[in-house]
């Protein structure tokens, strides 16, 4: 009997085969990549990950390096532009304020003059070539060279008399848009106060002038204390009483603002000056003022005089201020002018020229 070959059983079992092979290649496979990387590729992996974060920390450096170099060169470059501008502040001022000296000193000279038994004596004068003159160029670069960066923390005037030390950085407050400080102020009114002595028959008045300290002892702190500034006029100590003086100036500050006090002993009146356009001020300053003189003529003097009749009175005429920070050298000027027996005629116009001139006397510890 002839056996007959089942096909189907044959392929079934070559299907099997060619499965079974298959599996063994996968598995094969998963084992060769299931199996445990070797430290040395671990150490190859973990070098170039390290290099490559030094890279990047290296670029960082550099990158940061690279900002703060510009950042540091628009810095200076802005420094720079500011002292440039300055500069061209400084000498754009000193321009203008020679147009406006040019202004004043081509005018018409007038003055008021009064008899006397010598056969007349000019007392009040309307218009002075000498408080405009114009700066001269030498001048002009002695201040500048004064407000500039280098010579902000030097000691650039030293005033024996008054102890008042100025460096440049304190002198900067002359400069243009700046408040004038005490130690400029105070100075300058010691300048004032030499100018008189140096040459008294230049000057009609004889005129005192209290630093900006007196008013603050005498009436600020705890109210009316005549003897917290007692012993600022002893006869020894200033050659001379109160009472003998025709002019005694005053500086008042009221918060960020300065003014002028003035009593008048030639007149019998006490005056306020002020820069700014309200026409308001505290009258306990000039009722402080007068209950002072009554004070120190009796105390120095051993007299009683009555002041109840003397004017207290408002300067409205006076020159005002058209912006916000130069009240301090408006109140300079009211002195200065008032001081040489001038009427006050300047302005606004004139305060840059002002500031520049005061430097200049300032540095050279004489007031023209």
């Amino acid at each position: 009997m002839a056996v007959v070959p089942n096909h189907g059983s044959r392929s079934r079992n070559h299907n099997r085969s060619i499965s079974f092979r298959h599996s063994l290649d996968s598995r094969k496979k998963r084992t060769i990549s299931d199996k445990p990387v070797s430290s040395s590729a671990c150490k190859n992996t973990t070098i170039s990950i390290l290099s490559l974060r030094q890279d990047f920390h290296t670029c960082c450096r550099g990158f940061l390096r690279i900002k703060l170099w510009v950042r540091a060169s628009l810095l200076l470059k802005k420094k720079a532009a500011r002292r440039r501008h300055r500069a061209d502040d400084l000498c754009s001022n000193h321009k203008d304020s020679q147009a406006h000296v040019v202004e004043v000193v081509d005018d018409r000279i007038e003055e008021h003059s009064s008899t006397d038994g010598s056969g007349g004596k000019k007392k009040l004068v309307e218009f002075s070539r000498e408080p405009f003159l114009p700066l001269k160029e030498e001048e002009v670069a002695q201040v500048n060279s004064a407000f500039s960066e280098t010579n902000s923390m030097k000691i650039l005037v030293s005033h024996k008399k008054s102890y008042i030390q100025i460096a440049g950085n304190t002198l900067q407050c002359l400069m243009p848009t700046q408040w004038l400080n005490d130690e400029v102020i105070n100075l300058y009114l010691e300048l004032l106060k030499e100018r008189e002595t140096r040459d008294p028959q230049k000057f009609f008045f004889k005129c005192h002038f209290f630093n900006t300290f007196f008013y603050v002892k005498l009436a600020r702190d705890f109210g009316y204390n005549y003897q917290a500034v007692r012993r600022w006029t002893g006869h020894s100590k200033l050659g001379y009483n109160l009472i003998d003086c025709d002019i005694i100036f005053v500086p008042i500050h009221i918060g960020i603002h300065w003014a002028l006090a003035v009593i008048n002993n030639r007149e019998h009146k006490f005056m306020y000056f002020d820069s700014l356009k309200e026409e308001v001020f505290d009258p306990t300053i000039l009722d402080a003022l007068a209950k002072y003189l009554v004070d120190e003529v009796k105390d120095k003097n051993e007299k009683d005089i009555d002041v109840s009749s003397w004017n207290k009175e408002y300067v409205t005429e006076s020159p005002k201020q058209q912006n916000t920070y130069d009240c301090g050298m408006f109140m300079l000027k009211y002195i200065d002018f008032y001081s040489r027996g001038l009427s006050l005629q300047f302005s606004q116009k004139h305060m840059p020229y002002f500031r520049l001139r005061t430097t200049k006397e300032i540095l050279r510890l004489q007031a023209d």
